[in-house]
């Protein structure tokens, strides 16, 4: 059943849902790819990346013999998703540990994500938008700066709320960022900085572009480790 259809610069993405039995549902996401594909988003959802012209079968077959795969990761993933302690929260990789009181403002001091008690019965709207602002700056300060250090030039910096996408490079050299990332270590955030500002250089995951991240990271490998391993509890 198709149920989005989206068109980014030339080409066609389509959205749709197949059911296997004996495996949890997932979502197909159809492009101008050639290689089947699984992803786990941060809430445990399967997504299976697959080319246009293919048939539905052929999905099946595919997560199929990836069974096992998914069943581990996906119970992974979602186990994840409850590791955090209540009240914690994560800022440049910091633990911090919500603490409500007579604030003016939201702001971190110590180990304490300190918050306004007048503004308890919006907490997550104002936590989101706290997040979000702290993302611009740092991301945005991240980016200028290896921009400078790889004498590259993109066009505009904006940010998301993907739970799939840490970054992304478009085809004109305009990036675009998750804001939940401002959670993880700097050193994460530095690696999808370069990463793609990798990709004004190179579009495609060639060797080219490894060895372009290689050279301003080269523990990168590390730092995409810990995104799978962590990537879900970076949440409000």
């Amino acid at each position: 059943m198709v149920v989005g259809l989206k068109t980014f610069a030339f080409e066609v993405v389509v959205v749709g849902y197949i059911f296997v039995n004996n495996l949890p549902e997932f979502r197909v996401v159809k492009s101008n790819r050639r290689t089947l594909s699984l992803h786990i988003e941060a809430d445990g959802t399967l997504v299976v990346k697959s080319p246009r012209l293919i048939f539905d079968w052929q999905i099946r077959r595919f997560v199929s013999e990836h069974n096992e795969w998914i069943e581990k990761n996906v119970a992974r993933r979602r186990s994840g998703l409850d590791k955090r302690l209540e009240g914690e929260y994560f800022f440049v990789g910091k633990s911090l540990i919500f603490t409500p009181g007579k604030y003016s403002s939201i702001i971190v001091k110590g180990t304490e994500l300190q918050f306004p008690l007048g503004l308890m019965f919006r907490k997550d709207k104002e936590l989101t938008g706290w997040y979000i602002a702290r993302a611009k700056e740092i991301i945005t300060r991240q980016v200028e700066y290896y921009a400078r250090i790889m004498k590259t030039e993109y066009k505009e910096i904006t940010f998301s709320d993907t739970r799939s996408q840490w970054g992304r490079c478009t085809h004109d050299n305009r990036l675009q960022f998750s804001w939940r990332l401002v959670m993880a270590p700097l050193l994460v955030i530095n690696y999808v900085v370069i990463h793609e500002l990798s990709h004004i250089f190179e579009k495609n995951h060639t060797q080219m572009f490894w060895m372009k991240v290689r050279g301003q990271t080269p523990s990168y490998r590390q730092q995409i480790k810990w995104l799978k391993e962590h990537g879900a509890g970076l949440r409000v």
